[in-house]
């Protein structure tokens, strides 16, 4: 019996281990990516050809033209096809542009790595090493938003941003702005306006 019990057990691992390298496969084909060594599987070399916005970039991968949505940030909207510009949203923008735009840059693939509008989910390197996710993080251009499985780096994340939330920079400058679904356009509107008033207003 116990020897019948072996032998289903390896049939399994044989049926199922093409099925792994056929996934892992269609990952890169999909890119288009060839893969580099940089503390995983999936890092690629990319070239950033565009900006959408703070968290959006458009990259040439080999011979194809990819959009990267960055993996837990989220800045404040530019160009929602629903929403207005948000505060902070062109500070953001502005950042990744200056960061970014021209520049070659590695990507890591997310566990999951596309979303619903087909972009590569993924991390971003800057040729320094560091990650610029992290760094949208840091000086308060993003908040963490958190999407499993996509999650491998969340504790990091989250720590980096309880220190820009306690330093008040970018987004953390105004109280009540950044909600747990995104950003509550009405505060800081209100803030900015009664800033521009001066201390003596009734806001």
């Amino acid at each position: 019996m116990r020897r019948f019990k072996q032998c289903i057990l390896v049939l399994i691992i044989i049926l199922i281990a093409p099925g792994c390298e056929a996934i892992k496969k269609e990952v890169h084909e999909n890119t288009g990516s060839r893969g580099a060594n940089h503390n995983s599987a999936h890092v690629i070399d990319a070239h950033v050809i565009h900006v959408i916005d703070g968290d959006t970039i458009q990259v040439r991968l080999a011979n194809k033209t990819e959009k990267i949505r960055m993996i837990l940030v989220d800045t404040p909207e530019t160009k929602h096809p629903t929403k207005p510009v948000q505060p902070f949203g062109i500070e953001a923008a502005n950042y990744t542009t200056e960061q970014l735009e021209g520049k070659d840059v590695k990507i890591e693939l997310g566990t999951k790595d596309r979303d619903s509008y087909n972009r590569i989910l993924a991390y971003v390197y800057l040729n320094s090493g560091e990650m610029f996710n992290k760094l949208l993080i840091k000086k308060g251009f993003a908040r963490v938003a958190i999407f499993p499985p996509n999650t491998k780096y969340v504790d990091e994340f989250l720590k980096i941003e309880e220190e820009a939330k306690s330093k008040k920079v970018g987004i953390w400058s105004v109280d009540g702005y950044v909600i747990k679904k995104g950003f509550n356009n009405q505060i800081a509107d209100d803030s900015r306006r009664c800033t521009s008033i001066g201390k003596n207003s009734s806001c």
